[in-house]
């Protein structure tokens, strides 16, 4: 019985001209085996590469969704605090609109004042310019002198001020038209009394007789004005009185003027103090030209000097 030739491959390695050849044998086995384990091993390698990649691919994803998410969120939140400051920035525009708004109404209540005062000069008491600022405007002053914006409380404070110079106002004003009501501007141009209030020698019969007002001198034509606010009650000739105005004042004062040589005014009309109402003469029972000026409250004379103003007696 023949053996069995085994098969087998020969591999031979030079390694130069001057050295032997070397062989090696191996078997068809491993020579078919080789190139599947060379195959196996370049696909393990793949595989491994391509798990790593995904691993990495991954790692990098869940990196770029966190710096993703992290930068919506930086720019939301600048976005958001962009509006929060437009929206604030619009809100202090509006308050300072509004507070110069009110500053201006202020300012228009101030001028009110000051021409009420230059018009009417001290009669109305104006404050003492050296006088301690009032508890509102103290505060004003601080909220300046520490240069932070409050402007509710700046607003508030300047609603006081203006109530309280608004209230001042209406305070002057009331206590100008009760002073304008009252009998104290001199009637006449002149201010020389040629007869006084009270008993006297009546100038026709010589006796002693009472009377009721003050004669003013003046000559014919001097214009004769009210001495205070009021409405024209009575107008007239009379044989004693002559041409004649009686006006009705506050407080139950009424004013009478007698011996006009022209009146000017008519019976309910209103006059203010200082208008002129007609000329001074010497109608009715008279002298000369002058103004016979008295003043009644509750329908009783009463001396006309405790009201009048710059009386120069002769």
């Amino acid at each position: 019985m023949k053996r069995r030739r085994k098969h087998g491959w020969s591999l031979l390695v030079m390694r130069g001209a001057d050295h032997s050849v070397k062989q090696f044998r191996v078997s068809r086995r491993s020579v078919v085996a080789a190139p599947a384990v060379a195959v196996l091993a370049v696909t393990g390698c793949i595989a491994g590469l391509q798990m790593r990649s995904a691993s990495l691919i991954n790692e990098l994803e869940v990196q770029l969704a966190g710096q993703a998410a992290a930068h919506t969120y930086t720019v939301e939140a600048k976005e958001n605090a962009i509006v929060s400051l437009q929206q604030e920035l619009t809100r202090i525009s509006r308050q300072a609109e509004e507070m110069q708004t009110k500053l201006r109404e202020l300012n228009e209540l101030e001028d009110k004042l000051k021409q009420f005062i230059d018009t009417y000069g001290e009669v109305v008491g104006p404050p003492d310019a050296s006088a301690s600022p009032t508890p509102a405007e103290r505060e004003l002053l601080r909220l300046a002198q520490d240069g932070g914006v409050n402007f509710t409380q700046m607003s508030l404070l300047v609603d006081s001020m203006e109530d309280s110079m608004a209230v001042s106002i209406r305070q002057a004003k009331a206590r100008q038209a009760e002073l304008d009501a009252k009998p104290t501007e001199w009637p006449t141009v002149s201010l020389k009394l040629t007869s006084s209030f009270g008993y006297r020698k009546d100038p026709f019969t010589g006796r002693a007789a009472f009377h009721a007002g003050v004669d003013i001198a003046g000559s014919t034509g001097d214009p004769v004005f009210s001495a205070a606010d009021g409405t024209v009650l009575e107008t007239g000739y009379d044989r004693s009185k002559g041409n004649y105005v009686v006006i009705g004042h506050r407080n139950q004062l009424k004013t009478s003027y007698y011996h006009l040589e022209a009146i000017g005014v008519k019976a309910n009309e209103s006059v203010v103090q200082g208008e002129k109402i007609g000329l001074l003469g010497s109608t009715g029972r008279s002298t000369g030209p002058h103004l016979h000026f008295q003043i009644m409250q509750s329908d009783e004379p009463i001396n006309p000097l405790k009201y009048l103003r710059l009386v120069k007696e002769d």
